[in-house]
């Protein structure tokens, strides 16, 4: 079942959200996931990040990534999306990054409109996960890859010790809630059958899961 469908809504549960993901990233946490990007040739060009929050993946990438990328984030949370904007001004990359609200179900954009695609921690929010996807695809345009990292559910228990040890007492409830609504392997690799995504390759890591694909050419 999905955490939620509504994102992570209202200034103060933003700010929090922001602290704990600045935190991982401090910490070089999330320099595995801003990896998985570069190693999928995801490097330059337009890239669509579904689900950004206050936007540290992408910006995290855009720092790492060819000169001329450009980012478009997308958030179901005007709040998130505000501490967005004012993280990419801090990154001093203000004139590459885009931030709209909307959700991933019906994404406001165009056929064949991005390069590639990336997205973290925001899968087992989204109510119907295969039309997200499909979303997706279709706004890729041929050729583009994808980088989808998350949570998995069945994470080890030292694993899940040491994350739940690094987020604040107040978000602790909510990061378990994450766990308990995420997908274990099986499950993603279920979901992806018969959709345009059917050839994508998920694979486990220690803190969650990815799957990592390309749009084919028609």
């Amino acid at each position: 079942m999905p955490e939620t469908d509504e994102g992570l809504q209202g200034d103060e549960l933003a700010f929090k959200y922001d602290e704990m993901q600045r935190h991982i990233r401090d910490n070089g946490w999330l320099q595995e996931k801003v990896d998985d990007i570069l190693q999928a040739g995801i490097n330059s060009g337009e890239v669509l990040e579904l689900g950004c929050g206050p936007g540290y993946l992408g910006l995290e990438w855009i720092a790492q990534a060819d000169g001329s990328a450009r980012l478009v984030g997308l958030d179901i949370s005007p709040a998130m999306l505000r501490r967005a904007s004012a993280n990419a001004d801090g990154y001093g990359v203000t004139g590459q990054c885009t931030y709209e609200c909307g959700t991933v179900l019906a994404l406001p954009f165009g056929d064949q409109r991005f390069d590639h695609a990336i997205s973290a921690s925001s899968l087992h929010e989204w109510a119907d996960p295969v039309t997200a996807l499909a979303e997706m695809h279709r706004v890729l345009r041929p050729g583009g890859r994808y980088v989808i990292s998350d949570l998995r559910r069945d994470v080890d228990r030292t694993t899940f010790q040491f994350m739940k040890a690094n987020i604040a007492a107040d978000m602790r409830p909510g990061f378990r809630t994450s766990i308990r609504s995420s997908y274990i392997k099986s499950e993603v690799e279920e979901m992806l059958k018969g959709t345009a995504l059917a050839t994508a390759t998920v694979t486990e890591v220690q803190m969650g899961i990815v799957i990592t694909g390309r749009k084919d050419a028609p």
